[in-house]
Order: C-alpha cells, then structure tokens, then sequence
C-alpha cells in the first residue's frame, strides 16, 4: 500500500532509490530515512555514503580523477595524488585509508596536535595545522567548517597547505539570500553565546557546537584566504548517483 508514514517516524519506503554509488562503485539502493533533509541521508547501502558525501564525491573525480568512475578506483590508479580529509569515520576514509597518499585528521583534546595516532592519522587542530606548506593536492571536509571556532584561521591553514591550483572540496551549511549568521561570538578567549546554541551529530563526540550557518559572504571571505571559490548544486542527472537537493563548494588555490 502506497502510503505516507513520516509524520508516525515510519519511513516510506518509496522514497528510497535505486543507482550507482561514486564512492564504492556499487549499484546500491539508496535509503531515504527523511524526503526533507535528504541531503543528510539518501544513505548507500553498500559504504553508508550520503547524498553530500557523494556530491564532494563527483567534484574529486570531476577535478582531479575525470578517468575514473568512483572513488574505489584511486586505489588502483597508481596516482600520487596527495590527499586529506578532515574526517575518520567516513566512505573517504574507508576506501582511501590503505592509499599511501591519503592522510586524515581529528582534533582530540587530550593529545598534542600533529601526533600520529594511526598510519597517516593525526591529531590535527585545523586552525594550526602541523602539515608543511604546499603538501596537498586536494583537501576534503564534509559539513565541518561550522564546528570551527576561529573558521578563516582554518580556511587560511588549509590555503597553506595545499599546492597551488590544488582543491579545497567541501560542503557547509549555507543560506545564500543571506549574510552568515554567527551563533556564538569568538572575539574574546571565551565564547559568547548570540543565539540558542545548536549542536550537531558527530560520531567522536555525540554532539559538537555550531558557531555558525554560512550565508552568502562565504565567497568574499574564501577569496581573502586565496581561493577561487565555485558553488555547485545538483541536478536531475544526479540523481543516478543518490545526489538529492544537494550543494557543494569547490575553492581552488588560486
């Protein structure tokens, strides 16, 4: 029966898709969990990758690996790409962690930024990063700009260690009729709430703060820190991919 259960909290199961995920390389079926914020979800059955996932997905083969089809292949591609990703517990990090030119971060309070805990896996605080300047071809980060205090400290750290014409790829939340709205203000060593607090999910810590939603300055501010920054949102031919009302930002070091 053909019905409609989200506001009870039951999934309609019309809504899932099916397609070819471009991180595994599978064809999967593609979980909605919620038709309103499918960006979140649209989950692969195969690596668990989310609509978003898959947007920056799209990016990094479009920018950088036009020959392949998913990202699964860079393994075999005998690329020397340098890449890092900003995230441990993802589809990136699941196939790429074996890639001897892939490298990830978490920030952990009660370790010294820069050690690495795991091969290629370092405590990173990405207002001060330990990498050397110029080391990175491309720079992934999935809705984790919001959570940073000082956030053009961190976007200026990630200018610094890429390569000229190397790719920050990444996706925020982000109001584009509007300005950013600062929820806390960061003048001052202490934080200021200047609005409710809002947390988001985080798989480390449960919950993590947002200190803001990005709004449409975003561009301005990214072009101070040396980037040529392009919005993407998708479209219906996404949609063989499990990429549903999505956007992603794609800053080349200019």
């Amino acid at each position: 029966m053909k019905y409609s259960y989200l506001k009870k909290g039951i999934i309609n199961i019309f809504n899932h898709k099916f397609g070819k995920c471009n991180i595994c390389g599978n064809y999967t079926l593609f979980l909605c969990s919620n038709p309103l914020t499918v960006r979140n979800n649209m989950i692969c059955y195969s690596c668990r990758s989310s609509s978003r996932e898959r947007h920056i997905a799209s990016f990094i083969l479009k920018k950088l690996f036009p020959e392949l089809k998913s990202i699964s292949k860079i393994n075999n591609a005998k690329s020397e790409t340098q890449i890092y990703n900003l995230g441990t517990d993802d589809p990136f990090t699941k196939q790429l962690s074996n890639n001897n030119f892939f490298y990830q971060s978490e920030y952990m309070d009660n370790i010294l930024p820069g050690t690495e805990i795991n091969t290629r896996l370092y405590c990173q605080n990405v207002e001060k990063l330990t990498f050397d300047n110029n080391t990175f071809d491309l720079v992934i980060s999935g809705d984790v700009f919001e959570h940073v205090r000082k956030d053009f400290k961190g976007f200026n750290e990630i200018s610094r260690v890429l390569k000229t014409g190397g790719y920050h790829i990444f996706t925020v939340p982000c109001y584009f009729d509007k300005e950013t709205i600062n929820r806390v203000d960061t003048s001052t060593e202490e934080d200021i709430s200047l609005l409710p607090p809002q947390y988001h999910g985080d798989p480390n810590r449960g919950k993590i703060l947002a200190y803001r939603t990005y709004g449409i300055d975003i561009f301005k501010n990214l072009s101070n820190c040396g980037f040529h920054t392009e919005m993407f949102r998708s479209n219906f031919i996404d949609h063989k991919n499990g990429i549903f009302d999505s956007y992603v930002f794609v800053s080349k070091k200019t």
